[in-house]
């Protein structure tokens, strides 16, 4: 129950925090026993976004130490978190993890369906880190002791456009599922080697499905995505095959692409000069007084729903900026930090109208709708902003000729490693 209501309210938060989460996940498996391998760029965010995604009960793998507390442990377990131990948490414990395998051997036996962060770790890049052996090993002890029984492995792969940033994008990817059974198992002369075989399959799936590129080249690959035909569409598999250029780029004609390097970062200087980005030059070529018109005729009603939701998420970001030093901890604690906050200032406010009249019960919808509205018209005041930006530019020949000829020399150099508009 707590499951599920939880669900509910963190889809709504969702969707008001970022600007398109893009899923392709219809072949994760709607029943039956399933395991679900993901990369885990963005600490317990993954989490919470996949069990949003996903229309069935799942159960998460977590540090031990966040169980350590009876309150924690009771509430985490309510929400379907099982405590993982981890060398770094004493080896002492570790023996503890027989416990664990035996919990998720039960669930998966019940027909249950298990989320495993397969690297071990979240940093925030856009890198696939070797896999650890958990997952694995769950499969191994089931199998032992549920001869019988069948479950699927789906990988899931997780990508943030600005993995700190909200009103920002993310886009996941799913492949084919691993079948597993006893035969699979007595493929294999060890359990150990059939580990390794099945990290080695998650392993090439996920990289289907995750963006990867080095630290080095996340600007190049930022500028070449904004700036790509199908920029609109955000495809997954066209930002896989721009990374993928990036990197044969990188290793076969490092002149050419230092080139393209030092070409974006003189036009992200001139555009700079703006307060532009590559993203903001997709602005119309003139200024949209209908749009405008819109805009100043709803001005009002924003402004009264930005002092409506400005306290809980306002306090929300501040405690957030005092308090998280890890920043692959900034946008899980801020998301569930703005969440809890707007909800406790709006049921405030909605108890005490309630004082007056019944109508007071229909507060909290409204002011959501009201939240939603707010963000729709953001988007439409950083549309003007940035045309009248792009403006400016264009009336300074100059630097609009030299950004020009930067981005027709981006171009061609994009081109010529098969990089065509699509």
């Amino acid at each position: 129950m707590m499951y599920k209501a939880l669900q509910w309210i963190m889809r709504r938060s969702l969707s008001a925090h970022y600007l398109q989460i893009k899923a392709d996940l219809f072949k994760v498996p709607k029943k039956g026993p399933l395991l679900i391998a993901a990369n885990h760029p963005n600490s317990f965010l993954d989490a919470i976004i996949i069990a949003c995604l996903i229309d069935r009960p799942l159960y998460f793998l977590a540090r031990s130490d966040v169980f350590n507390k009876k309150w924690s442990d009771f509430i985490l377990r309510k929400l379907n978190l099982i405590p993982i131990y981890r060398r770094q948490e004493g080896t002492d414990k570790l023996e503890k993890n027989e416990l664990t395998f035996d919990e998720s051997s039960k669930i998966l036996s019940e027909g249950g369906a298990i989320l495993v962060f397969v690297e071990g770790i979240s940093v925030i890049d856009m890198k696939l880190r070797p896999l650890k052996k958990g997952l694995g090993r769950i499969i191994i002890k089931h199998l032992q002791s549920n001869p019988h029984s069948k479950l699927k492995v789906a990988s899931i792969g997780i990508n943030y456009d600005r993995p700190k940033e909200f009103r920002s994008k993310v886009l996941l990817g799913s492949g084919d599922n691993i079948h597993i059974d006893k035969k699979w198992l007595e493929e294999y002369s060890h359990p150990h080697k059939a580990i390794v075989a099945l990290n080695q399959e998650i392993y090439q799936n996920l990289q289907a499905h995750t963006i990867e590129v080095e630290p080095e080249d996340e600007f190049e690959f930022h500028t070449l995505s904004n700036m790509d035909s199908s920029f609109k569409l955000n495809s997954l598999s066209r930002k896989i095959l721009i990374a993928k250029t990036i990197k044969r780029m990188q290793e076969r004609h490092p002149l050419q692409a230092s080139r393209l390097k030092e070409d974006s970062k003189k036009a992200q200087e001139i555009l700079d000069r703006y307060k532009l980005n590559f993203r903001k030059l997709k602005a119309h070529e003139g200024f949209d007084y209908a749009k405008f018109m819109i805009w100043l005729i709803l001005s009002p009603v924003a402004l009264g729903s930005l002092l409506l939701n400005i306290i809980p998420i306002g306090l929300g970001k501040w405690i957030t900026d005092k308090t998280v030093k890890l920043e692959e901890f900034y946008a899980s604690v801020r998301i569930v930090l703005n969440t809890i906050l707007w909800l406790i200032f709006q049921i405030s406010i909605m108890i005490v109208l309630i004082q007056f009249h019944w109508i007071g019960w229909l507060y909290i919808p409204v002011v959501f709708a009201l939240l939603n509205f707010y963000l729709w018209y953001r988007e439409i005041t950083h549309f003007l902003r940035s045309t009248r930006r792009l403006m400016r530019l264009r009336k300074n020949t100059d630097d609009y000729r030299q950004l020009q000829d930067l981005v027709k020399e981006m171009y061609r150099i994009r081109a010529s490693f098969g990089l065509g508009p699509q």
